[in-house]
């Protein structure tokens, strides 16, 4: 985990650019992702289905913001059953032109994590920070659609002994989506 943090850090700090005043307003492009997938790794026991949507916007050199929200219910970790839902803002860089456009990103949000051992009688309901980061590709299919892969690993420092789940709790999330994009000019 450190050295994919690194990774992201040194990636970010590499490409950083100096400050400078605009002297305009450049194209932004949006795109709208629905997606499914399954997580995996991890404290995860076993590959269980997700679904989850994001939205980013990127300025015409690439760099942008997105907001993804992903849900798993009843992932296996050990003997406790939990509904895990992904809510996170990410920084993001994205190839802006071509028909093969490769993205990375990194950000932090809230890991909102129900359950408890099984057999469950009243689950526990936690929210916890957390960190992910990822890669993916587009293939832009035309103006406004696109396909969207991506691999995302998720990772939360809480500990909750008392729930019984496992400190430093992550997974991998890899999901398959369609992607509605727009433009919005200056």
């Amino acid at each position: 985990m450190k050295r994919m943090l690194c990774l992201a850090i040194a990636f970010v700090a590499a490409a950083a650019a100096d400050a400078r005043a605009q002297g305009g307003i450049g194209t932004f492009n949006g795109a709208l992702t629905a997606h499914i997938g399954a997580i995996t790794g991890g404290d995860v026991s076993e590959a269980r289905s997700t679904l989850g949507v994001s939205v980013a916007v990127h300025e015409d050199n690439g760099w942008g913001a997105e907001m993804d929200i992903g849900h798993t219910s009843d992932a296996l970790v050990g003997r406790q059953i939990l509904d895990v839902t992904s809510y996170m803002l990410n920084a993001a860089w994205a190839r802006p032109e071509g028909l093969i456009r490769p993205f990375a990103l990194t950000g932090i949000g809230v890991l909102q994590v129900n359950g408890c051992d099984s057999p469950c009688n009243q689950a526990a309901r936690t929210y916890d920070l957390g960190l992910n980061v990822g890669a993916g590709t587009f293939i832009v299919l035309n103006d406004y659609l696109a396909l969207r892969g991506d691999a995302r690993y998720f990772f939360s420092g809480a500990d909750h002994p008392d729930l019984n789940r496992p400190d430093n709790f992550n997974f991998w999330r890899l999901s398959f989506g369609a992607t509605f994009k727009w433009a919005i000019a200056p």
